[in-house]
């Protein structure tokens, strides 16, 4: 996994198929415990990677995987 901070705005990260899955696991975690996690995602076709952007600068990866521990 790869993670970007732009301008300490947003957080991006590159995640392979299975990382993805993880996270969207996670972001139904969070949201069954009142924890929204607005991201955007964008598909690499040619890289199989997915590009998924944070929203909230409030949330980070690392709180992500509190929320859910």
């Amino acid at each position: 996994m790869e993670i970007e901070y732009n301008n300490m705005t947003n957080i991006t990260a590159v995640l392979s198929s299975e990382d993805y899955r993880t996270f969207t696991q996670k972001v139904d975690i969070a949201s069954s415990k009142g924890v929204e996690i607005p991201h955007i995602v964008e598909y690499d076709t040619v890289l199989d990677t997915y590009e998924v952007t944070l929203l909230d600068n409030t949330k980070t990866m690392e709180e992500l995987d509190r929320i859910t521990s």
